[in-house]
């Protein structure tokens, strides 16, 4: 056992958990009830915590720097996102697995409806809306009442995803004529894309080698270094980061797409950066 560890608990089965029998259709490799009868994934749950930061700095930073009802929209999504995923690693219920799976297609389709609407005709853009929306109720009804494979949500998922990369990189070589700005938000989306890739690679290496980092856990790490090796928490910390990524990159490209460019400036504050509204005495001076 570890330095100063303490050994894991006797998992806790079916009812003896605080929330009953496991009804969701997935099941993660974190032992159920291990660290606490109240969690069916601690380390699952808490990690979830990523997004509610996260979302509140950007909720905080849209309102503050008037990026608009989007990106207002957008924060508040990310951060049900993260409640849906917290209760669902909390309970393993099936009713709150579908509050983890199904705000992260609605949150999307919020900037695919923006993105592929922008600058349209009032007609074009309403029937954008409309078969946005369409979509999301279509696969809500079908993956709920007619097709239950987990499969089906993330193919979803990763469609509106790319959908909305393939435009905005489009965007850029109609809209941002400045090449450091190109280059800007090239290595933004990059930044972005490799949080979702690292993450989405340790989270498989959880599901492959599950039964070894378990034995790792149980016989040679112990509470809490243990909780370091849980590879789905992670998956949730570098997903959350990864939408912080590109979201802000979102609001950079959305202040070219409107010609408001020279009213803004990227700040960072170490490794997170927002989108901020320039003084007037700046952009005054700037003008002069």
């Amino acid at each position: 056992m570890g330095f100063l560890s303490i050994d894991y608990g006797t998992p806790y089965h079916g009812e003896e958990g605080y929330w009953g029998p496991v009804t969701a259709t997935i099941d993660w490799c974190e032992e159920n009830y291990v660290i606490s009868r109240y969690f069916a994934e601690f380390v699952n749950s808490i990690t979830n915590l990523s997004f509610f930061f996260l979302a509140g700095y950007h909720l905080y930073s849209a309102v503050k720097n008037k990026h608009g009802v989007l990106y207002i929209f957008i924060a508040i999504g990310m951060a049900f996102v993260g409640f849906g995923s917290w209760l669902f690693h909390m309970t393993l219920r099936y009713e709150f697995q579908l509050m983890d799976e199904l705000p992260m297609i609605y949150v999307t389709a919020i900037p695919f409806g923006y993105l592929f609407g922008h600058n349209k005709p009032p007609r074009t853009k309403l029937l954008v809306h409309l078969a946005t929306g369409f979509f999301t109720v279509l696969l809500t009804v079908v993956y709920v009442f007619i097709y239950k494979n987990p499969a089906l949500h993330q193919a979803s998922y990763a469609a509106l995803n790319f959908s909305i990369i393939w435009k905005t990189l489009n965007n850029i070589q109609l809209k941002v004529k400045d090449r450091a700005a190109q280059i800007f938000l090239y290595k933004m989306l990059g930044t972005a894309f490799s949080m979702f890739i690292f993450g989405f690679l340790i989270w498989n290496l959880d599901n492959v080698f599950c039964q070894y980092l378990i034995h790792v856990r149980r016989n040679y790490l112990g509470l809490p270094y243990g909780i370091f090796i849980e590879g789905h928490g992670w998956w949730h910390i570098f997903t959350s980061l990864g939408i912080y990524y590109f979201v802000t990159y979102n609001e950079v490209l959305s202040t070219w797409m409107d010609d408001k460019q020279e009213d803004y400036k990227v700040v960072w504050h170490g490794p997170i950066c927002e989108v901020v509204l320039k003084d007037k005495k700046d952009v005054a001076r700037k003008e002069q």
